[in-house]
């Protein structure tokens, strides 16, 4: 299943579309199979409801009809939407970092209850939404293996799905396996110029912050052809532009206002003033347009550390996921979503997320502040206990001459 987004999962409209293909209308193959067994009525009324509360967003509601449906009579469309419900409300924040490791692992448990009664899946419209969703639930648990694995049945089932690969790559990222990492971004742009749609895969892998390691590392970024000018400020672009730039739309008081008020409500430490300063701010930009990604971005990092500031990791986690799809590079926001992380006990997400941090410094500047922040905040506390910290902190020792 291709996203913009990991924190962008079903919508109503494939919710209500599945329904049809499930229960109205299978394949000739589901067909064949499910005259072997007889429906039971109540069954299908609970499967029915479960699909209800997923057009509304009620993941929990949904999860609760849908274990009654395969109680009663489990089969490979209830299980497969047992597991859709419990991937969505573990992936309610995007990453498979801040993932529900249980919602992670009961999905994997009602998906490999659906492969248990037919490996093929015959009664599925699009079997590799399972193993796409499947993938990255064992990336959650940290099933790495078992993730790579799901992810080659994923563009198995769905060759042309040019993003899939570059999920794959990421993993491999994170395993440190560069060369297969590098091998999976060849494949994915190959399928994706095959399909003319390699500008799309770009602008997917750019706003989608969970692919932001990719975009910082000089190697991997340059195989994706991404360039770094696209991180760094509308400056740099503007020296190649070979038409003038467009004037940018006129700053908006009402905004700056709201802003500016947020700024001041968060000095003075009233952070959920500042929050809802900030909230008003984009609420009017929303209608007018006027900030621009970039200014965007730094609002929604200003929430989720205002959040943070108050314990409320999880508000601070759906901030900052919001400030890195507007901007990827903004290390600020990886920054706090390493100290949210680390406030909710996932040291190793919140190391990873202080290594993302780190790689989307601007410049030396910023980098050697953020070394020092994260050699003195009292949150990251656990986090510097990892045996992973100190040799990521004398990674960049040398980068930033710290005394």
């Amino acid at each position: 299943m291709e996203k913009n987004s990991l924190s962008q999962t079903v919508c109503g409209l494939f919710v209500t579309v599945l329904a049809v293909l499930l229960l109205v209308a299978p394949s000739a193959r589901a067909a064949k199979t499910r005259n072997t067994r007889k429906a039971d009525p109540e069954a299908s009324r609970l499967m029915s409801e479960g699909l209800g509360s997923l057009e509304r967003g009620e993941t929990s509601a949904a999860i609760s009809a849908l274990n009654k449906a395969v109680r009663r009579q489990g089969t490979v469309s209830s299980y497969f939407l047992l597991g859709w419900a419990h991937y969505q409300r573990g992936f309610k924040l995007g990453s498979t970092e801040a993932a529900d490791r249980d919602d992670a692992q009961s999905a994997i448990d009602a998906y490999t209850m659906a492969l248990s009664l037919d490996p093929a899946l015959t009664e599925l419209p699009d079997r590799s939404r399972l193993y796409f969703s499947m993938a990255l639930c064992y990336e959650a648990v940290e099933s790495y293996d078992r993730a790579l694995n799901a992810y080659k049945m994923a563009l198995s089932a769905a060759p042309s799905k040019a993003l899939i690969p570059v999920h794959a790559a990421r993993l491999r990222m994170k395993m440190k396996d560069t060369a297969k990492v590098m091998a999976n971004i060849e494949m994915a742009l190959k399928k994706a110029i095959q399909n003319g749609q390699e500008k799309t895969l770009r602008d997917q892998v750019r706003r989608d912050p969970a692919f932001a390691p990719l975009i910082a590392n000089n190697e991997t970024r340059k195989a994706l052809g991404i360039a770094a000018a696209d991180f760094r400020g509308e400056e740099m672009r503007d020296a190649v532009r070979d038409t003038p730039k467009r004037a940018a739309p006129a700053q908006d008081p009402a905004v700056l206002e709201k802003i500016s008020a947020g700024n001041i409500e968060f000095k003075f430490r009233r952070y959920l003033s500042a929050v809802a300063a900030y909230n008003e701010a984009l609420a009017i930009d929303s209608e007018r347009a006027t900030l621009g990604a970039a200014r965007t971005a730094a609002v929604y990092e200003r929430i989720g550390a205002a959040y943070n500031k108050v314990g409320q990791s999880e508000s601070a986690l759906q901030a900052l996921q919001k400030s890195l799809q507007q901007d990827p590079m903004n290390a600020d926001a990886r920054y706090q979503t390493a100290l949210a992380y680390a406030v909710s006990g996932k040291t190793a997400s919140a190391l990873r997320a202080v290594k993302e941090a780190f790689s989307s410094a601007a410049n030396t500047s910023e980098l050697r502040r953020l070394v020092l922040l994260a050699k003195t905040d009292v949150e990251l506390e656990a986090v510097r206990d990892l045996p992973g910290f100190r040799p990521l902190v004398a990674e960049v020792a040398g980068r930033i001459a710290l005394r």
